[in-house]
């Protein structure tokens, strides 16, 4: 492991540490006290309508209070105290895919969008597979393509999209890519686990990726606590190998644990803080991120 001398002085930066999948097991408080102790973790929160309120999905109440504590003034035009990203699924990406073609899709995902916005997000993750409740059948035609166009330009000096590149949504992101040019808030996230905690057999990345988001590309699949540190040193040098000057790294399953519930028999299903903070750990003994005064 190098040291953070020697780490701290890599190339290319870690822009975002993300920990998917923040739900109603967890208390606000603490989520926001990690969140402004390092400010490079990002809190990615599922939305999905047909699971809200299970494992993962976050009740609209959660949100919402969530979004109020952090309002020490107006989110909308002051920068949000922590880092959130919604990662969209189900009914929600299909309206965003069927934008240019039908009016109610566009004034439902627009106005949920704007929602998300004043809540404090300024990411928002395409999950844009079967797994997630999409329907797939129609990724790589035109309309879908111009809809997801459509949506970037709409919200293109608030929120960054991030679009998953895997084989399911090939016929997306190649389509996207074979634009003269793409908007700026437009990034890509290579993801093969599509949240179910699959491993990445390798950490590679094609320079067309760096070139198409400005150099920022992110990494998703079967990251935790016990490979955190490998995936790190080892996306560092891919990025570094295909011109890459920032990433991200980002994982759902891995920072998940089953406990037993208040009736001392069912399991529960909960975002685990303490993984998360394990994987924070190790990030800050690479030298990619500190620990805030006093905690060194």
């Amino acid at each position: 492991m190098p040291s953070t001398t020697t780490a701290a002085a890599s190339y290319p930066n870690l822009a975002a540490l993300g920990f998917c999948g923040a739900d109603d097991s967890v208390n606000h408080r603490h989520l926001i006290l990690l969140g402004k102790s390092y400010p490079t973790i990002e809190w990615g929160i599922l939305f999905r309508p047909d699971k809200e309120g299970q494992p993962r999905y976050a009740t609209r109440q959660w949100v919402c209070r969530l979004a109020e504590l952090l309002r020490q003034n107006d989110v909308a035009t002051a920068p949000p105290p922590i880092r959130l990203a919604a990662h969209l699924c189900g009914s929600h990406v299909n309206n965003l895919l069927s934008s240019s073609t039908d009016t109610s899709c566009a004034n439902n995902i627009d106005t949920f969008l704007t929602e998300l916005y004043n809540w404090g997000f300024r990411r928002v993750q395409v999950n844009a597979t079967a797994v997630n409740g999409v329907h797939t059948e129609h990724l790589g035609e035109k309309a879908t393509i111009q809809s997801f166009l459509r949506t970037t330009a709409a919200h293109l000096k608030k929120l960054e999209f991030i679009v998953q590149k895997n084989e399911e949504t090939l016929p997306l992101w190649n389509g996207l890519l074979e634009q003269e040019a793409l908007p700026e808030n437009i990034v890509f996230l290579h993801d093969e686990s599509k949240g179910t905690g699959k491993e990445a057999s390798a950490w590679s990345i094609d320079p067309q990726f760096v070139t198409s988001s400005r150099k920022i590309v992110g990494y998703a699949g079967g990251i935790k606590p016990v490979n955190v540190g490998k995936v790190a040193q080892d996306t560092i040098k891919a990025c570094q190998e295909s011109g890459g000057k920032e990433f991200w790294i980002d994982m759902e399953s891995g920072v998940r644990s089953k406990v037993i519930g208040a009736s001392g028999k069912e399991e529960e299903d909960i975002f685990d803080l303490s993984k998360c903070y394990e994987c924070i750990d190790t990030i800050c003994e690479l030298g990619l991120i500190e620990h805030p005064p006093g905690l060194q």
